[in-house]
């Protein structure tokens, strides 16, 4: 055996307990006393989530006998000084349902190794080998192993993989289950999904439009494809949504009603979520895994790392996402625009974009966006569906300026090819489209970027021929200014938007709304109630606030219209519908 190689063995030790046990062996340790350490959060999700929390017993042997092991803060420890082998045997609950950490039943284990592996400091770039052992009960039926992780050997009740690194080992997510699995190639790359959990999916279409999505973004960036085989990794719950991006694989959750089936031939919005889904996570593997910030290639996993990016890797690939399903044909444009439409209304809706930049939003991601509280839309703005709204003006102002000979796509290309290895700054992006287009973007992207200014939404789009019109959704309570929680008998306030007519009487959030004008009112038909009002309107609101009954007056007011429909205009000219045939589908 190498010396040089850092060994794992993981067990799933008690499933009902939901309890992983992990052996971790290094040959050359540190005599001076080795350290170990695990990550504080997993990347592509940008918050401290102390992983060290879950570790519930660890020793530590050598030459066969235990040696002392300290903590040294919430994350490190340290084994007394020895000359031999040291072996680590630690224990870790498993009971989070993300695709973040780790989870083990008797229906499936899941792990992300940066949750679960610890770190050998001053071993990081060995070669590390990790032993999974399957669980020995009865009850499991035919459980398999999902990875991407390099197979070196199997047998009947455990499985070796090999990584080239620390890195490399947690990049590569674990899926053990009875799960259906299916295989297909793009470009003569092996390719695969697994489907954990109860489904009747449609197989034969599932894959079939898998292949066109792939296929599509690797023809969009082109050769230099940054994987040699890839893995859709998916749960299928009642009702769950979720991705996660990894260099050769993604970790997806859905609910069963987003799956294919063979007696709903129409992609319906359902489906469509998860096929975007995908579409995502995917697009990922060019644009974040390999084309990155450049202060994401020595990521330190037990702090913060800050970037004013994520408008870009994030934004982009939310733009991009929707759109390919529009030019893979798997949508119509007509709906396209429908889903393109909902991304303009929840920004509209978000009183948050006055607030925060999109620059500004990216580098908060860690305390606000995956910190949000019952303020959050009046405070802060989203990099994804705002930075897809960006990408979008951003692409037609690319193709205004260049008489149509350039567009967002080609700004993408440009930087993979010649970013790979040393990412992109800040200011990259810009740099890289004012190049391309030889004009000056610096009040572009001040305004946009940097700055509040509303995004110029409706001259965009009818540059490409599309009608945009903003609403009040009828039982949206968008008027009144509230959001509600409608599990419960009565509505319970979950938040309140700044400058509201709600806001201005004084309704607060964690109010529980009883009566208006006197009469008992069910969540279920509380929009409904209210939008029976007009403007100027006073009613009267009966609260329950601390077991208390209250009741206010409110003022009803007028908000700005935030709905948003897309259309195809009637009647183009020759040359917008040239422009919007070329935004459709890159022709």
């Amino acid at each position: 055996m190498n010396q040089n190689v850092v060994r794992y063995a993981l067990t799933p030790k008690d499933l009902h307990a939901h309890i992983f046990q992990v052996e971790l062996t290094l040959d050359n340790p540190n005599p001076l006393g080795q350290v170990f350490s695990l990550p504080n959060w997993i990347p592509g999700s940008y918050l401290i989530r102390d992983f060290s929390k879950h570790i519930v017993s660890i020793n530590a042997q050598s030459c066969g006998k235990t040696i002392a092991i300290k903590k040294l803060d919430k994350n490190h420890w340290i084994t007394q000084p020895c000359d031999s082998s040291i072996t680590l045997q630690y224990e870790l609950y498993a009971f989070d349902l993300s695709v973040r950490c780790a989870y083990l039943t008797n229906e499936r284990a899941f792990f992300n190794g940066s949750s679960v592996f610890l770190k050998s400091v001053g071993f990081e770039d060995n070669p590390c080998e990790l032993v999974i052992n399957y669980p020995t009960s009865k009850m499991l039926g035919d459980w398999s192993c999902a990875t991407t992780l390099k197979l070196e050997s199997k047998d009947e009740g455990f499985e070796v993989y090999q990584a080239d690194h620390y890195q490399d080992l947690i990049d590569h997510p674990v899926e053990m289950a009875d799960f259906t699995r299916f295989e297909f190639e793009v470009n003569k790359i092996p390719h695969a999904m697994t489907l954990t959990g109860q489904h009747t999916t449609d197989i034969a279409r599932l894959r079939a439009d898998l292949i066109r999505i792939c296929q599509h973004h690797i023809d969009f960036f082109g050769s230099d494809v940054p994987f040699d085989e890839y893995l859709f990794l998916t749960l299928v719950r009642t009702k769950a949504y979720g991705g996660l991006e990894h260099k050769k694989s993604s970790s997806l959750i859905c609910s069963r009603k987003e799956l294919p089936t063979e007696n709903k031939p129409e992609i319906d919005s359902d489906y469509t979520r998860f096929l975007a889904l995908c579409s995502h996570e995917y697009f990922h593997a060019w644009w974040i895994k390999t084309i990155k910030p450049a202060s994401f290639h020595a990521l330190n996993l037990g702090r913060e790392n800050y970037t004013e990016q994520l408008w870009v890797f994030e934004g982009f690939t939310s733009y991009y996402d929707e759109l390919s399903l529009l030019r893979t044909k798997l949508l119509s444009p007509e709906q396209y625009l429908t889903l393109f439409a909902q991304t303009v209304t929840r920004v509209q809706k978000s009183q948050g974009r006055h607030k925060q930049s999109l620059a500004e939003s990216s580098f908060d991601a860690w305390t606000k966006f995956y910190q949000q509280d019952e303020n959050a839309p009046n405070a802060i703005v989203s990099y994804y569906t705002k930075g897809a709204l960006l990408a979008f003006v951003l692409d037609i102002e690319i193709r205004s300026r260049s008489h149509d000979a350039q567009s967002l796509d080609d700004v993408l290309k440009l930087i993979w090819a010649n970013y790979q290895d040393t990412g992109l700054e800040d200011d990259t992006v810009q740099k890289v489209v004012a190049h391309l287009t030889q004009s000056d973007f610096t009040k572009f992207f001040d305004d946009y970027l940097y700055g509040m200014s509303e995004l110029p939404l409706k001259q965009a789009f009818d540059y490409v021929g599309i009608n945009c019109e903003f609403s009040h959704k009828k039982e949206e309570l968008s008027n009144f200014g509230i959001g509600i929680n409608k599990a419960q008998e009565f509505a319970l306030i979950s938040h309140v938007l700044e400058g509201s007519c709600a806001q201005a009487a004084g309704l607060y959030v964690g109010d529980k709304i009883m009566s208006i004008d006197g009469i008992k009112v069910q969540a279920k038909d509380l929009a409904s109630a209210i939008d029976s009002y007009a403007e100027g309107d006073v009613i009267q609101v009966g609260l329950l606030r601390d077991e208390l009954l209250i009741e206010l007056s409110v003022t009803m007011t007028n908000s700005a219209p935030t709905f948003c429909t897309l259309s195809v205009t009637d009647n183009l000219s020759k040359d917008t519908l040239k422009r919007q045939e070329q935004w459709f589908y890159h022709a």
